[in-house]
């Protein structure tokens, strides 16, 4: 978070806007009212974002104030990536693909622009965060939402205790390694000659005792046949049919955030489609599907006008053209690049998180998350022209989620907890049961001497029970000494081999941080260039700058067509004097960004005794020049001046002015 943070704060200020800041600059300031007119003709899609952005313009207008809401819906997305990490499979994975999301240039780049992407990939993370808890996919979640944590899923147990130390909840802590409980020492030492049958009463009531606490993952030490303990895993967690407590409030919770973000942007309601293959992935039991489908209908219910009236809208975005395979690998590269080494490290690191998978869990939300909503706005586009990276930023989130597994996977973390049960399982039951085999034949022995030197005194059948009583107390007493001092050993091995394991760790954490920096410094002049004011498509401030230099006051100009007029509404202070004679009704009057123009006759009237006109026109070739039709005949074209995005254009009278 503080590197999002501190990557969002630098060189926020660029000194200027481009053309879409300018759109929520305007229309943020405007009154209530004013804001529900236009959004009924213009930008609906953006109507939610406008409603936050008024009250924090209305406290302090500037353009650093527009953009800190986006900065911090950077820092919460990268705090939700790291937790979905952490959630899916442990802290380090967290931790890199945090830092991976973060030092993403595309993300820093939506970080510093006052537009709804940042929020909409907060609350898309934010989503997918709560789809997780519901669900039941997280890393040893007792709930039973999916198919369940694999058995590389399952976290190892804490450095700082034994499998025999530990107890289930609920459970009456067992004696610790090595120590055999008073109750328990007579019939341990007794097992080499009492036979299996005393055994069966502690294996039963050691099941019960697992079965007593479903939700432990603990082990620990309870007797088995011949005395001899073992280490009994606890009952799995409850069946996948059994309801979560506050299953209900969860899928309310998950429906409201999307539904909320939707709202933000109509597109990000195709997270849905990604969440939705994550369940089929995961077998999600009827009752998640039941929850899920209740809050997904509840969200797009809530979507559906918009949904209607964007359609309705849609000439804003008749620039964008039909996209092409290709435009598919320009988001790819986008987001998981875009220099070409740290997109390859990228996609290699996928290509091990998918085909090698150490997390599954992971896996299952982070790839449909990255690969639906592109490959379905993909095809929708190819109805309708709708394709652009900036729509799709929420899907970003699943590349540093699979990248960070890659990492894991190729660190050979698996191997580790592995070796940790085994050595474990060997080093303290291996030893106990060694001490107590030991014990056991000495007891035996004890019992044959006890049993001779007392037949000659008393009948066969009172010396015998007497020597037996006498050796099974000094084989307990013989057992729990030597149990003692053999695991005692063992145990000093256990930590050592718990500090090298735990130095292991940091080493790899560390490791894994270092490769993210020096991914960052490969990327520095990419994210120099994101913090510079050509950066965007247009630089208002600049234009703005160079009418006011080259005009006059009181002189007439054109907007042509009036969406330039967006140049004198970010920055009025250049253009002051200027006259805006083709101007009918402003925009807040008209609920239009730009306003309405006056039409023709009435333009050539008010030019009536003007000596000339300038006129600001969009340098796109498709654009229809209906003004400079109009003055064409009456006016000459006196010089062009081609300036980023516009073209500055002089008009004089070409006869006498009437």
């Amino acid at each position: 978070m503080a590197v999002m943070l501190a990557l969002g704060l630098w060189g926020l200020d660029r000194g200027t806007m481009w053309r879409d800041e300018s759109a929520t600059y305007q229309m943020a300031r405007r009154t209530l009212p004013q804001i529900r007119d236009a959004l009924g003709t213009v930008d609906a899609v953006h109507g939610l974002y406008y409603l936050l952005m008024h009250p924090l313009l209305a406290l302090y207008p500037s353009e650093v104030t527009m953009r800190l809401p986006s900065v911090l819906a950077a820092v919460a997305a990268t705090a939700l990536v790291a937790a979905l990490g952490c959630r899916l499979a442990r802290p380090r994975v967290g931790l890199w693909a945090g830092l991976l999301y973060a030092a993403t240039p595309v993300v820093t780049h939506y970080a510093q622009e006052g537009r709804s992407y940042a929020l909409v990939a907060a609350g898309a993370a934010w989503a997918t965060y709560l789809l997780v808890g519901a669900a039941g996919l997280a890393m040893g979640a007792a709930t039973g939402g999916a198919a369940g944590a694999t058995l590389a899923d399952r976290p190892a147990p804490g450095p700082g205790v034994t499998p025999a130390d530990r107890s289930a909840p609920g459970q009456a802590p067992t004696p610790g390694a090595g120590a055999v409980s008073r109750a328990a020492g007579p019939a341990g030492a007794a097992g080499a000659a009492g036979g299996p049958a005393r055994s069966a009463a502690p294996d039963r009531a050691a099941g019960e005792a697992g079965r007593a606490a479903p939700d432990a993952r603990a082990r620990s030490a309870v007797l088995v046949r011949g005395g001899v303990p073992r280490i009994a895993r606890a009952a799995s967690a409850p069946g996948p049919e059994r309801a979560a407590p506050g299953a209900g409030w969860r899928w309310a919770a998950y429906g409201g955030v999307v539904a909320v973000t939707a709202l933000l942007h109509v597109f990000a309601v195709l997270m849905l489609a990604a969440h939705a293959l994550t369940l089929l992935v995961s077998r999600a039991p009827r009752r998640v599907w039941w929850g899920w489908g209740s809050a997904s209908a509840g969200a797009v219910g809530a979507v559906v006008p918009l949904a209607a009236l964007a359609r309705r809208q849609s000439a804003q975005i008749a620039w964008i053209r039909h996209p092409t395979p290709g435009r598919l690998w320009a988001v790819v590269e986008e987001f998981a690049g875009p220099s070409a080494l740290v997109l390859a490290l990228n996609l290699l690191l996928i290509a091990v998180a998918v085909v090698r998978p150490r997390w599954r869990s992971l896996t299952a939300v982070a790839l449909p998350l990255f690969c639906v909503p592109p490959v379905l706005l993909f095809a929708l586009a190819l109805h309708r022209p709708c394709f652009h990276e900036r729509y799709l930023l929420f899907a970003l989130a699943g590349i540093p989620l699979l990248a960070a597994a890659g990492v894991d996977r190729l660190a050979g973390v698996g191997m580790e907890g592995l070796a940790r049960v085994v050595v474990r399982c060997r080093g303290v039951a291996g030893v106990e049961r060694l001490a107590r085999v030991v014990a056991g034949r000495r007891a035996g022995v004890s019992v044959d001497r006890w049993a001779g030197a007392m037949s000659g005194g008393l009948s066969g059948a009172v010396a015998g029970w007497l020597a037996r009583v006498v050796a099974r107390c000094r084989a307990a007493v013989e057992a729990d000494r030597l149990a003692g001092v053999v695991t005692d050993r063992g145990r000093a091995m256990l930590a050592g081999r718990r500090a090298v394991v735990g130095r292991r760790r940091a080493v790899v954490a560390a490791a894994g941080v270092l490769a993210v920096g020096c991914g960052f410094v490969w990327q520095l002049p990419l994210h120099q260039r994101e913090r510079e004011p050509l950066s965007r498509q247009d630089d208002l401030a600049a234009l703005a700058a160079a009418v006011g230099r080259l005009t006059r006051p009181g002189e007439p100009v054109l907007y042509d067509p009036p969406k330039e007029r967006r140049i004198a509404i970010a920055y009025p202070r250049p253009l002051a004097g200027l006259r805006d004679i083709a101007l009918g009704t402003p925009g807040p009057a008209s609920g239009t960004l730009y306003g309405v123009d006056v039409g023709p006759a009435e333009l050539l009237r008010r030019l009536g005794g003007a000596r000339s006109a300038w006129v600001i026109a969009a340098d796109e070739p498709e654009t229809r020049r209906a003004k400079a039709t109009v003055l064409t005949g009456r006016f000459r074209l006196a010089y062009s001046l081609c300036l980023p995005g516009i073209r500055l254009e002089h008009y004089v009278r070409a006869g006498p002015a009437g």
